[in-house]
């Protein structure tokens, strides 16, 4: 007597139990990858940053102590370096000196994955940095001399020392600081909502004006005035 062989195929049941099991697998997956890729991001902003910083001391190194405030070649030819007063209006303006000078030989490290619809392309390497190839803030008016822990260099901000919507590390409440002293540090937000403030440890805003030697208000060494977007 002859036997029916079993059909060798998937039942309906079956294959839904395999797609359940890929759903939930991705449900964990997706997430830790997400978060590892955001964290490897954040990493390379560090770094990025830092060598911004170590461009900065450079400079300062070679013209007296100062940070970019100037543009080195205009101020030869009697010219100022920015605006018609001489200062910089933007951080754009001051890291092209950077680059112009020679202390950075590329622009991708002024750039960063952002939600920023005017900013979603990485920098076209022509020698010349755009605005909307620059995704940090400067603050102008700084020497080797000041204030180690006051800020030179961060992700760009809504306003001093706030950051909006496109903030790439928003949701996860950090914001990269450079300070003067060479350092740089993933800082506290003190939310996660557009308007977020950037924070030290112990609660000191670090872009609020330091009024004093013993102030505990803030960290920034210079008037807000300073302070540059792209």
């Amino acid at each position: 007597m002859k036997t029916q062989k079993r059909n060798q195929g998937f039942t309906l049941i079956e294959l839904m139990v395999v797609i359940t099991i890929i759903a939930i697998l991705a449900s964990i997956t997706v997430p830790v990858v997400t978060k590892v890729k955001a964290k490897a991001d954040l990493s390379r902003d560090i770094s990025n940053c830092r060598q911004v910083i170590l461009a900065c001391k450079s400079f300062a190194a070679d013209w007296e102590g100062v940070y970019p405030s100037y543009d080195p070649d205009k101020a030869a030819q009697g010219g100022g370096g920015g605006d018609d007063s001489g200062d910089f209006s933007t951080s754009t303006d001051a890291f092209n000196v950077l680059i112009k000078q020679g202390y950075i030989d590329t622009e991708s490290i002024f750039w960063m994955s952002t939600k920023n619809p005017a900013k979603l392309r990485p920098p076209v390497e022509d020698a010349r940095l755009e605005t909307n190839e620059n995704c940090y803030t400067y603050v102008m008016g700084l020497t080797d001399t000041s204030f180690s822990r006051s800020p030179l260099v961060a992700d760009e901000q809504e306003g001093p020392g706030t950051y909006g919507q496109y903030h790439p590390w928003l949701e996860m409440r950090k914001a990269v600081v450079g300070y003067s002293g060479g350092h740089v540090n993933a800082e506290r937000l003190d939310s996660a909502e557009p308007g977020a403030k950037v924070i030290t440890k112990d609660g000191v805003d670090i872009f609020a004006e330091r009024t004093s030697e013993e102030s505990t208000d803030g960290l920034l060494d210079v008037p807000q005035s300073g302070i540059l977007n792209p």
